[in-house]
């Protein structure tokens, strides 16, 4: 007899919905996190989230309204600038309307929601490492407010520890879940939220995220307003090597770009922090273990923005564990289907946007520069893109646009392969193994097309 049906260690986003979806079915459930319970929700992030996650939740789990006090104000776009800045592109559609919120008073509400569905929440506790019994997982070892380690058992053990994979990367050799992360499969940020009291924002439903190459390689600055005084800014780089500190970032080239224009400054919020940009874990279950959020690499590549994608991971590990137990079967056969369900409603678009993302590490900001003067790419098809993980040029107005750039016939050669390796990754996507035993196969499928994306 376990103690509990399911442990979920990490009351982030995603934690917390699977703990949700499972105690709203009737399980017993236990959500763990280290951080004081009234801190739960407290992390360094753009504070920004598309309208259709919560609506994707709400159709899959039905949580309710998002309370008004979470939100902080509305968002209606998002503007791409160019390293000259002197060019941007609007991208306005379904994916860029939503909302800036409050992240503390986000993750607390959701923390509140699986309680009130019926899961025990335990904070200021610390999960130490797996339990094994022949082998598989059969539960944790924990530690409240640094006293005594104790054994807490379960059906199924939930990794939702975060970027680092604390307990994944306990996983046996044998385990065919991978344990560790490459440092380029990794995005290092800092960010500040301050109130500009003699600034004020024009256009503070309008999300800007800047590139540059130079300064920032492999990522991007972001100024998000929160309203007319308020703002969160900062900026993420790929742990590539040689990869400048974000928070000497922050403090140089941003301060010096925009933060020094803003006249004085009430620091609100100051943080750094780690998030994996990758496609997902290839398989994010095991026997009796799953894996939900940045644990599981449920991220968008481009951006680093894994708030809605660990929502909808949570979800569907909730509803797949839910019907596992009730079939009292938590093999990774009988969990399997938890990987295809989160691929078919997002990580295959994640995938191709990995492939994206060494597309983008490797061109220069002139080719950026020229791509935005000439309009070679325009909102829509970086809209396209970001919703579908596909990118198209026909022989229609998109590929008149092309020819238009035969200045840089290189670049127009990189983004034709770069499209064709995307729609390969998808492809291969579709073709996600229907059990474990086709995994080893499946994967090696992704290794030609990942090293032919890491030289485009």
């Amino acid at each position: 007899m376990t103690d509990y049906d399911v442990i979920v260690a990490g009351a982030g986003t995603g934690g917390a919905t699977t703990a949700y979806t499972l105690a709203k079915r009737g399980h017993s459930v236990l959500l763990i996190d280290r951080k004081e319970k009234d801190n739960i929700g407290n992390k360094t992030c753009g504070d920004a989230l598309g309208s259709h996650h919560i609506t994707e939740l709400r159709e899959l789990v039905g949580i309710p309204e998002l309370p008004a006090g979470i939100v902080e104000y509305d968002v209606n776009g998002i503007d791409l600038i160019s390293p000259d800045r002197e060019h941007r592109l609007r991208m306005q559609g379904p994916t860029t309307t939503g909302m800036s919120f409050n992240r503390l008073k986000m993750g607390q509400w959701f923390v509140g929601l699986a309680e009130s569905a019926g899961a025990e929440v335990q904070a200021s506790t610390r999960v130490k490492k797996l339990v094994f019994d022949a082998g598989k997982v059969a539960g944790v070892r924990l530690s409240k407010d640094g006293g005594p380690e104790k054994e807490i058992t379960s059906r199924i053990v939930v990794d939702a520890t975060g970027a680092t994979g604390m307990l994944r990367m306990q996983l046996p050799e044998s385990s065919p879940v991978e344990r560790n992360i490459a440092a380029e499969d990794r995005m290092v940020a800092w960010r500040d939220i301050y109130e500009t009291p003699e600034f004020n924002f024009e256009t503070p439903d309008i999300l800007e995220i800047f590139w540059n190459q130079e300064e920032t390689l492999g990522g991007y600055t972001w100024v998000f307003p929160q309203g007319k005084n308020r703002v969160n800014v900062g900026n993420g780089v790929m742990t590539i090597e040689g990869h400048r500190n974000p928070k000497d970032i922050q403090y140089d080239f941003v301060k010096k770009t925009w933060m020094d224009k803003w006249g004085e400054l009430k620091v609100i919020d100051s943080s750094g922090g780690v998030a994996p940009i990758r496609r997902p874990i290839d398989t994010m279950v095991d026997d009796n273990f799953m894996l939900v959020g940045d644990a599981a690499c449920q991220v968008n590549p481009i951006h680093g923005g894994g708030i809605g994608s660990s929502l909808l991971g949570g979800a569907h590990a909730g509803i797949v564990a839910s019907e596992a137990l009730e079939k009292n079967d938590t093999s990774i056969e009988a969990l399997w289907d938890y990987n295809p369900k989160y691929h078919k409603s997002y990580g295959s678009k994640q995938a191709a946007l990995d492939v994206f993302r060494w597309f983008l590490l490797n061109i220069t900001n002139e080719d950026i520069d020229f791509a935005f003067r000439k309009q070679i790419i325009k909102a829509s098809d970086l809209l396209d893109t970001s919703m579908t993980g596909e990118v198209k040029f026909g022989a229609g107005e998109k590929f008149k646009r092309l020819v238009a750039g035969f200045g840089k016939i290189p670049l127009l050669l990189r983004v034709s392969k770069v499209a064709g390796l995307m729609n390969d990754i998808r492809r291969v996507y579709r073709e996600y193994p229907s059990s474990p035993k086709g995994l080893s196969a499946w994967k090696e499928k992704l290794v030609p097309i990942y090293a032919a994306a890491k030289e485009a």
